[in-house]
């Protein structure tokens, strides 16, 4: 769920926050103010001013607890109907400051893991004002929806693509000795690629056991896969009915050659418009994860520019960190990679 700030000043107060840190941040407007928040009138601004505790200076109000109960999911918000679990939540809410007092008096404040929670609990919170609440898929307009899928059509409008194993033939009676194995030991690729490797004449193919990978019906392969199958050949593979199954008859191509081909692989067309909800849901998303991580990256530059961080990174090898006893795991290696990176030895 969504924090509130009321929710983060309580809990910064509590936690970690000087006494009386609580007390020092805004008020609600007194009745008289003549201004209301969210469209509140002046008796509802004097109700929620009303402090139901005070430990030390701090004090917790009517409206911040009832934003606190509030933020909770409805179910659980439910449950506080009952004023028996209302005074329960205050009464855990008042040990939490008692508790984060005596923490003070201590000097466990002064902790360093303390002081770095809340600074994660302050830098998430701007990140939540200034990106995730200001950039959210209701303000992603049709538009926007549109040009970005208009930009990534690709992606959303695909012809069917199919996958074979073929041979190109020197002459007829190859190919028909080709397709006379091939129905004889359907399903064994192994053998078929050994006929691929004995027959074909054609050198780049037979070096990938004669496998096209994915290509349209003209022929035209897949972004990155394979090469280009001739028009012919593609167009009695697309014929075949299911996988495994091979063209029946040798088809001819250029320079006098045949192509015969097992088919491996389909590949479905795919045709998705704006007409479907997940589609414009998912691209709302893209649109909202791109301007989020901009954000971000804008609003980092821009504290860097105004404060100026002083970064020594040459100073790290200054750490001194001892080896910890590992037992028989591997210790993290940046260079290597893959399963291998980190794996227990026997």
């Amino acid at each position: 769920m969504r924090t509130r700030p009321t929710t983060i000043v309580l809990l910064l107060a509590a936690l970690a926050l000087p006494t009386g840190a609580l007390a020092q941040q805004p008020r609600p407007r007194a009745p008289d103010a003549g201004v209301v928040d969210a469209g509140r009138t002046p008796a509802d601004e004097a109700r929620r001013a009303l402090v139901v505790a005070r430990i030390n200076s701090a004090t917790i109000t009517v409206g911040e607890l009832e934003d606190l109960l509030n933020d909770a999911p409805a179910p659980i918000r439910q449950t506080y109907l009952d004023p028996a679990r209302r005074r329960e939540y205050l009464d855990n809410l008042v040990m939490t400051f008692l508790l984060a007092d005596e923490s003070r008096r201590r000097g466990l404040d002064r902790d360093p893991q303390v002081s770095q929670t809340v600074r994660r609990i302050l830098g998430q919170r701007v990140e939540q004002v200034a990106i995730l609440d200001a950039i959210t898929p209701e303000r992603i307009t049709d538009a926007e929806v549109r040009a970005w899928y208009d930009a990534h059509l690709a992606d959303y409008q695909q012809p069917e693509y199919r996958r074979a194993t073929a041979v190109i033939a020197a002459d007829r009676a190859s190919a028909q000795r080709f397709i006379d194995e091939a129905r004889r030991v359907r399903g064994d690729m192994r053998r078929v690629r050994e006929l691929v490797r004995e027959l074909s004449v054609d050198e780049p193919s037979k070096r990938r056991d004669g496998d096209f990978f994915y290509f349209q019906r003209t022929g035209v392969p897949s972004a990155g896969d394979g090469a280009r199958v001739e028009a012919p050949l593609a167009e009695a593979v697309f014929a075949l009915p299911r996988e495994m199954e091979v063209t029946p008859q040798p088809v001819a191509l250029a320079d006098g050659r045949f192509g015969v081909a097992v088919l491996t692989g389909v590949r479905p067309a795919l045709r998705r418009s704006l007409d479907d909800v997940g589609v414009v849901n998912s691209i709302r998303g893209f649109i909202v994860r791109e301007r989020r991580a901009q954000r971000r990256e804008q609003l980092l530059q821009d504290l860097r520019a105004r404060l100026h961080p002083e970064v020594h990174e040459e100073r790290l090898d200054a750490i001194h960190l001892p080896p910890a006893d590992m037992g028989t795991v591997i210790p993290f290696d940046p260079s290597r990679t893959g399963r291998d990176a980190g794996v227990a030895q026997p």
